[in-house]
């Protein structure tokens, strides 16, 4: 994303103040030199969405000392991170890692961003917020694959329990400068015995779309209206897609309980720190170069039988600069490694654990020759498409008009009430392929209650590849594939700079023909959505944007827009894949095999996609392993 392309959007909210509830901690240091001891019993690598739940998991045992190594900032007063409205503007902020791919050969050669949570909270704090599990037929894969009954769908409620609690809804409707309230529909209330609402005792605080959208009642009405007119559709409404069916149409369920966004951050970390946990440190600013075995675990070392030892890695190397001095801590039981699918296999290769012709090529020792280090990279490719409406009631007045957006900043300010309050997408959809276009291939999601594409719908003009325009009133439409077939890696771009070099990633995104097939499905399937009565009433929808008609025209436009307006959805996963065989990564306990004292938590593991929003998957993985982690320590 070019930034001159986001300085209207990014206008609105880049001031940053003390957001109330959250405090800064003693235990939180910005400088190794201050952290008061050079040896815990864990260290966990990455205070993002896993790694804050591992280190609060851990720390509750006060005879076990937790140290977590953050890369990226605080949170805390960061007021562009706790806004949820700003879900879709934190790229290339500094809360942001500012990755990009290498050039995508199916996308025009184009480069697409990479962003990931460079603060407190990771991802989570930069996320969209939006709230999914996952099918039923998704954990049942990932328990096969892993060999594990335990990651079944089954097995976990427990830890969704454990991860969060629904809460009622933070709504107000007063901001009349921006739509008149009365034009809004009424948000129809949760389900009042849906387990999945109303069980959790976690700290994640997870609700219903806080404010209202004028979209709202016509995805609702054209999905109803669609089913009703065939029993069978793929277009079904749903009043909830977190019941282990994922298929159908509806609200979702956000990370924004109270009208702020619920991060692992403020959620996990802030409260351990705040309550003065002494076994907890947190080092942030602060980035882990490699891990180191201790001396005497040296390198290529043997056993007295002549057969080599298995590496131990008992410490962290860490840097505050890329020429800066060198700092160790080491970790007397393990190491987990919670920097996501990006940071986590770039450590592991910098370490020695990798592919060997990799690693031999960048002159790095190899500690243990891993080929599926940084393979099985995978992404969501997400296609976005703007719409000029017949309406006065998008929020894009709202990023051309400095008063409203004062307004309504100070109405989120004082209440956590308004627009700020919601996430940009309040409405969401999750659809299989038909049936025709399964026939003969391998069925690329997890079973028949997980979806392959997946729709968003924005009551605005996101400006992604452009800046908003000048005059008109616009609606955006993303298309994901939720179960693409491409797969990527990611590579070493060097050995010298640590990680303060950035890896190489490329999703190769539609690579497999399959998924060209896929997005040309979402695109009609979009095309049938908004040519329903409550979309055609009142001349509503008047043409795609930049066009003179309301479709974007034959197969091969289509086929042609795909390639210059696609990028993904900011979740990538799978490169130190969990599995049951010798060549995957990480078993099914998450540790990295042939290896001792390292582990990985966070979305690297997954072999597959999960065909959703990731981030309840990944704190229901946290919570799971953290009890695996007490088990295999005697902590339970």
């Amino acid at each position: 994303m070019k930034s001159s392309s986001l300085s209207m959007f990014r206008a609105c909210f880049l001031t940053t103040i003390l957001v109330s509830g959250l405090a800064r901690s003693t235990s939180l240091y910005t400088d190794p030199k201050d952290v008061p001891t050079k040896e815990y019993d864990f260290i966990v690598v990455g205070a993002g969405t896993a790694g804050n739940v591992i280190a609060t998991r851990l720390s509750e045992d006060p005879t076990k000392s937790v140290l977590v190594i953050e890369a990226g900032i605080d949170d805390t007063d960061v007021l562009s991170v706790h806004v949820p409205f700003r879900g879709f503007n934190i790229e290339g902020t500094s809360v942001d890692w500012n990755f990009t791919t290498v050039p995508q050969k199916e996308l025009n050669n184009r480069t697409v961003p990479v962003p990931r949570g460079f603060v407190l909270g990771g991802s989570s704090s930069i996320n969209l917020m939006t709230w999914t599990r996952g099918s039923r037929d998704l954990w049942d894969h990932y328990a096969k694959v892993a060999g594990d009954s335990g990651w079944r769908w089954d097995a976990l409620e427990k830890y969704w329990d454990k991860a969060s609690t629904y809460l009622g809804l933070n709504r107000s409707t007063t901001i009349s400068t921006l739509v008149p309230p009365t034009s809004y529909p009424a948000l129809p209330p949760p389900p009042r015995n849906d387990p999945t609402l109303s069980n959790g005792n976690g700290p994640v605080l997870v609700t219903r779309p806080n404010f209202p959208s004028e979209l709202d009642d016509k995805v609702v009405n054209a999905s109803m209206l669609l089913q009703q007119n065939n029993p069978h559709s793929r277009f079904k409404y749903t009043l909830d897609m977190n019941t282990g069916d994922s298929i159908g149409f509806g609200y979702s369920e956000e990370a924004t309980g109270h009208g702020e966004r619920s991060s692992s951050a403020t959620a996990y970390l802030h409260p351990a720190l705040n309550s003065k946990r002494r076994n907890l440190d947190v080092l942030i600013q602060t980035r882990a170069m490699r891990l180191l075995q201790s001396k005497n675990t040296a390198l290529n070392s043997t056993t007295s039988n002549g057969h080599s030892s298995v590496p131990h890695f008992n410490q962290v190397e860490v840097a505050q600069s890329v020429d800066g001095p060198r700092f160790k801590f080491s970790a007397r039981n393990e190491i987990i490694l919670s920097s996501g699918a990006i940071g986590t296999p770039q450590l592991l290769l910098l370490s020695g654990v990798g592919p060997k012709h990799e690693l031999k090529e960048l002159g790095i020792d190899i500690v243990a020759d891993r080929p599926a280090v940084g393979k099985n990279l995978r992404d969501h490719p997400m296609l976005v498409t703007m719409y000029k409406v017949n309406s006065n009631q998008t929020f894009d007045d709202l990023m051309r008009v400095p008063a409203l957006q004062e307004q309504v900043l100070e109405q989120w300010q004082n209440n956590r009430t308004g627009l700020f309050a919601n996430t940009p997408a309040s409405m969401i959809g999750f659809m299989r392929l038909p049936e025709d276009q399964l026939k003969g291939v391998q069925d690329s999601a997890s079973g028949p209650h997980a979806p392959h594409l997946e729709m968003l719908f924005l009551d605005g003009f996101l400006p992604l590849s452009q800046p908003v325009p000048a005059n008109g009133h616009f609606i955006t439409i993303l298309n994901a594939l939720v179960a693409p077939k491409s797969v990527g890696s990611l590579t070493l771009a060097s050995a010298n700079g640590g990680t303060f070099t950035h890896p190489l990633i490329n999703y190769n995104i539609y690579a497999d023909p399959f998924d060209i097939q896929a997005m040309l499905q979402a695109i009609n399937d979009t095309e049938t959505f908004l040519s329903t009565t409550p979309w055609t009433q009142d001349d509503f929808i008047i043409s795609v944007a930049g066009r003179n008609s309301t479709t974007i025209g034959t197969k091969e436009e289509k086929v042609a827009y795909m390639r210059d307006n696609t990028v993904t959805v900011f979740h990538p996963i799978g490169t130190a894949r969990m599995g049951n065989k010798e060549e995957d990564v990480t078993d099914s306990r998450l540790l990295v095999r042939g290896l001792k004292g390292v582990r990985v938590v966070d979305a690297s593991v997954f072999p597959t996609l999960p065909e959703c929003h990731p981030q309840a998957v990944v704190y229901t993985l946290a919570e799971r392993a953290a009890d695996i982690i007490k088990e295999d320590h005697g902590m339970l």
